[in-house]
Parts: C-alpha cells; structure tokens; sequence
C-alpha cells in the first residue's frame, strides 16, 4: 500500500506528459512479473520488496483509468462511467479476500501470485488491443521539475479539490477497516474459516453493484450534490446502526455485516460523483487531479491498514465506532464543500 500510494503521486503526471497508454502497458508488465517473482522468493524480506514494487506498478491503472473517463467524458456522461470504474474498484478489495482464501487452501498461497500474474497478462492484452492513446500529443505537459512542482502547489492549495478528495478517503477509510479486520472479524469474533470470506464479501459486492449502479442511473436526473447527500446520509444511518448493534446485540453475521453492506451501498453511490467533482476543479492537469486522489485515498487505506485496523479490530465495537468516526468527518467536510462559496 506504501508503494500504490506514493506512485500515485506521479502515474498521473507522467501520463499527463507522456499519455495514457504507454505508461498503462509498462506498469501492467512489471505488475506481472513482479507477481511471479513473489510466487517464486524463498526469503521474507525479497518477498518485501517485491510487494513494494508490485504496489508501485498497480497504482498506475487506477490512476490513469480515472484521467481517461475524463478525457473522453464530460457531465452525467463522465458521471456514469466513473461508476463503472469506481464499482470495479470498491469491489476488488472485497472479491479478493474470497479467492485468496480458496487459493490459499486449495493449493497454497504462492498461487495466489500466480493467480494475480496471469490476470495482470489478461487486462495488459486487453489494454494492448482495446484501450487508444486518450490525450493528444498538442495537450501534454512538461514534466520539468520546477513546472511540476508549481503544478503539485496548485492543485493542493486549491482547498475544494483537496476537502472533495478527503472526503473519498475518509468515506472509504469506514468501509475499508472492515475489509483489512475481516480475518479477524470471521475467524476470532464469527468463528469461520479461511475458506469463508464468501459470507461477508458476497453480500458486501452486492451492496457496492446495487450503489454504482444506482449512481450510474440517477447521473443526469439528479445534481451531483444531491446524489452525494443521499449517499452520505445512507452511511450515516448505516453506521449509526453498526454502533446501536455492537453497544446492545448479541454477536451475529447479520447484525455485524449487514451495516457494512449498507454502508458500502451509500459509498458506492457517491465516490463517482465526488471524484468526477475533484478532477473538474484541475480540468488541465486531469492526471495530476486523478494522481493526487489517489494518493490521499491510498495513502489513507495505508494508514488504516498499518495503525487503525491493528488498535480497533480486536472488538466489535471499535470496530463499528472507526467506521462512524470516519464518516463523520468526510460528512462535515462536504457539508463545508456544500455550503461554502466557489
């Protein structure tokens, strides 16, 4: 996470100067092998700084995947495919607790990395033949020190696309606590096995479809503000209710996942919105915009993974008291964002 975070501070950047497809096919190869390499390392600290690399590389695509809706979509448009993005990428983290843990019983975690090499191969070839060049050569940028550094000023200092990217990062930060607890979670406080992340994930990628696709189909009906407001106020509830169960029920798959799915519903809804919002306040320098996002959301993830999660996870009620303290704070920052002056 350390190293997806810190490259997605110049993927962007350096797509803005050298386009979206090349850096795309470079970063998908070394995302591969390093994979294979993590498949093959007898030592811990090899093992390490493989992962670290494998991170760096598999910035990329997120990255410049949100700079290539907004360079080829505008408005509801833009809106709509950024749910498809975003719904593959709130999924991911909760799909692939399930297929680790069938792989790592079924024939062990080394093919876990063979697994991740193969599927790094399959979206290069389809980069490779569907994905064209999105930003023409006339709308590239320097990439010389000083004029990107000028550029990294501006876009930080531009306080609403900064509160709008937080905003994401500590949304997602109340989902995201409950994927990197889940082997706590079901195996301490449910009693399940390796082989059962299925009973948490399923129902959580359900929730997330349902808000990407809710997202998808109210773009262009609804003002962005509005579709934000009912998501946040989704995730309100939902959290607010994951603390009532974890202070007065008895534990129970349902009463502990079912404020998750919920509020991975609500997320789902608004993090399109919010992200296309942030990239608008850069219109020129949309893969820096998208860079910067990244960093703050994975920077964040990084974070959660590394000194929340390990303080809270050890009782349902931490757990469900992060969650709501995470919104919270991303809900006060856009009710600012809502009501403050351009």
């Amino acid at each position: 996470m350390l190293g997806f975070a810190i490259m997605t501070l110049f993927s962007g950047s350096i797509s803005d100067a050298f386009g979206r497809r090349g850096i795309t096919l470079v970063a998908l190869f070394i995302y591969s092998m390093t994979s294979l390499a993590c498949a093959l390392v007898n030592d811990i600290d090899s093992f390490l700084w493989l992962r670290l690399v494998q991170g760096v590389a598999a910035s990329v695509g997120i990255v410049i995947g949100r700079a290539v809706v907004r360079d080829l979509y505008t408005g509801a448009n833009a809106q709509r495919m950024m749910s498809n993005v975003m719904l593959f990428f709130a999924m991911a983290p909760a799909i692939a607790p399930i297929v680790g843990g069938i792989l790592e019983v079924t024939v062990g975690w080394r093919y876990i990395f063979v697994f991740l090499m193969f599927l790094g191969l399959v979206v290069l070839l389809m980069v490779a033949v569907y994905l064209p060049e999105t930003l023409p050569k006339q709308e590239r940028h320097s990439m010389h020190p000083i004029k990107l550094m000028k550029n990294y000023v501006y876009a930080v200092t531009n306080i609403k696309f900064t509160v709008l990217a937080l905003i994401v990062a500590f949304n997602f930060a109340g989902f995201f606590i409950y994927i990197m607890s889940s082997p706590q979670l079901l195996f301490t406080h449910l009693g399940y096995a390796a082989d059962d992340f299925y009973i948490m994930f399923v129902p959580v990628v359900l929730g997330i479809m349902v808000g990407s696709y809710m997202s998808a189909k109210v773009s262009g009906h609804y003002s962005t503000l509005k579709i934000i407001t009912i998501g946040s106020v989704i995730m309100l509830f939902a959290s607010f209710i994951n603390v009532m169960q974890a202070s007065f029920l008895d534990v129970s798959s349902f009463s502990v996942i079912a404020p998750v799915v919920l509020y991975g519903l609500g997320m789902a809804l608004t993090m399109p919105a919010l992200t296309v919002l942030g990239i608008d306040r850069l219109p020129n320098h949309r893969g820096l915009a998208s860079s910067l996002q990244g960093f703050m959301h994975m920077g964040g993830n990084a974070l959660v993974a590394g000194l929340v999660a390990p303080l809270v996870f050890g009782s349902i009620a931490g757990l469900a008291w992060s969650m709501f303290a995470f919104h919270i704070i991303g809900l006060l920052l856009f009710i600012w964002v809502a009501y403050s002056a351009d």
